[in-house]
């Protein structure tokens, strides 16, 4: 995307180019393959996503930035995030990365003159291949476009052919993304194929019921801007079949080696930047919530106690996070969920019964509000079944008046149960959906943020090298969309 990226891919070529020769030439290596092997670069994508492979701390989907919008966490020393500090967030990783990938494999197994050859056809038929490459692909740029706006996208990894793509509006690229989605599930066979498959172990049923759950949640995201659009979406998502467990969610495994190891052992390996905020605790105790102990490690008392969100400057003082071996008076997160091989799940089961409680509470599907009780206290099942609490307690949870499905209050406690199922899975799901909904309540404005008013942004600002090397491009979308700013709203945010 970058005019930069031209000299590194004319050097790619040369060498290309030497290696292809025949004879004894000692550029050629034997132990290479001279075809793309799109098994390992479907790998490469998933493990780019997880944070592994040079991917950022702002680029993966369990990301420290998308925790913090969301408020689960706050910044025991480093303050710049929590404080919106930081504006300028790069996303040409995700282009130059996994994106194209995925894309060569789709061109891969499309091309008649490679998709039969061994290279290609071990890692599983052309048509699962090209379909996972496609809903993986809806799933970053879904990423992307919720957290910047409007995108390159249709002239977006086009290499030499433009290093100056243009930016696609969001509403056209929400229309194209669930179309793909909507395509790609139906292109998946009916017997597993898929080898190199590191987050769904080549289990095709599980991809399809990820894109119809994935188009579930962006028909969901039109309900505030196109309500009828997205109640149409909705219904195609849901004829498709959406997750039906937990055995469906969309897992990213981390282990015990420090290549692939959980982002947030590898902070507590010696930084401890991160505690776990006074709201969420606050939230999980007037719940009388399980999950307390899950989500949080006790402090030296034996008590839980969160950070207050935003705290800066002397006030910090005060807290002591401690170590994992030694607590301070502030709990850091707990070691279920920040030990080295401590899964993060990007999409839930519970996450999805949320989303169609939202639905039917809006008469989008079928059952009105007694459907909307009926998905509202499976997803709450559904979460404390994910972090290993017994179906007694529960039942006993949800038994609880302040728990317990309530008409008049539904949206908020909806968005509040989802917000909690969300914790250290992805982050900038829970922001999009405080932005849409204003749910749940949010510490907000946040005291000496550096956003206008304090707010929480509406959006991240463009990569700097769109305005040094993309200048024609980025005056025309900032004057469709307004102000390259944290308070410009995208398209579907008109809560």
């Amino acid at each position: 995307m970058k005019k930069s990226y031209i000299k590194y891919i004319a050097g790619a070529f040369i060498l290309i180019a030497s290696s292809c020769k025949t004879g004894g030439d000692i550029n050629v290596n034997p132990n290479q393959s001279p075809n793309a092997q799109t098994g390992f670069m479907l790998t490469g994508a998933i493990q780019f996503l997880g944070g592994v492979n040079g991917a950022g701390a702002t680029t993966n989907i369990n990301s420290f930035a998308g925790e913090l919008y969301s408020q689960y966490m706050s910044e025991t020393f480093y303050t710049n995030e929590s404080l919106f500090s930081l504006k300028q967030y790069d996303y040409q990783t995700y282009y130059t990365g996994p994106l194209q990938d995925l894309k060569t494999i789709i061109d891969v197994n499309s091309d008649p003159a490679k998709k039969n050859l061994a290279a290609v056809t071990r890692f599983g038929t052309n048509n699962d291949q090209i379909a996972s490459a496609r809903i993986l692909t809806a799933f970053i740029y879904l990423t992307i476009t919720d957290r910047w706006g409007d995108i390159p996208y249709t002239q977006a990894l086009k290499s030499s052919a433009n290093f100056s793509p243009a930016f696609d509006a969001q509403k056209d690229i929400y229309t194209a993304l669930m179309k793909e989605l909507d395509e790609a599930q139906a292109q998946l066979g009916t017997t597993n194929s898929l080898t190199g498959d590191i987050l769904f172990n080549g289990d095709n049923l599980r991809w399809k019921h990820w894109a119809n759950s994935l188009h579930a949640i962006m028909a969901l995201r039109l309900s505030k801007v196109d309500a009828a659009t997205g109640k149409a979406e909705f219904a195609k998502a849901v004829a498709g079949g959406l997750m039906t467990s937990n055995d469906d969610n969309a897992v990213y495994k981390y282990s015990t080696a420090q290549t692939n190891e959980n982002p947030y052992f590898t902070n507590y390996r010696n930084r401890y930047d991160y505690a776990v905020s006074s709201l969420l605790v606050n939230t999980l105790k007037g719940f009388n919530d399980p999950r307390l102990a899950v989500y949080a490690a006790p402090t030296a008392a034996g008590t839980y106690v969160g950070l207050p969100y935003g705290t800066n400057g002397d006030a910090l003082g005060d807290y002591n996070a401690g170590t994992t071996d030694a607590p301070g008076n502030i709990s850091l997160i707990g070691n279920a969920l920040s030990k080295a091989d401590a899964p993060s799940v990007w999409t839930s089961y519970a996450q999805i019964l949320f989303t169609q409680a939202e639905a039917a509470h809006l008469n989008w599907i079928s059952g009105g509000d007694g459907a909307a009780a009926d998905f509202y206290n499976k997803g709450v099942t559904a979460s404390l079944e994910q972090n290993g609490i017994s179906t007694g307690d529960a039942t006993t949870y949800l038994g609880q008046a302040s728990v317990k499905f309530n008409v008049s209050t539904a949206l908020s406690q909806i968005l509040t149960q989802k917000w909690i199922a969300n914790f250290l899975g992805d982050g900038w799901e829970s922001w999009a959906d405080y932005r849409r909904t204003g749910l749940p309540v949010l510490l907000d404005p946040v005291p000496d943020a550096l956003s206008p008013g304090g707010k929480i942004p509406r959006r991240q600002q463009y990569p700097q090298t769109e305005h040094d090397l993309n200048l024609t491009n980025y005056n025309a979308v900032i004057a469709r969309q307004g102000a390259d700013a944290l308070n410009t709203r995208v398209y579907w945010d008109k809560q």
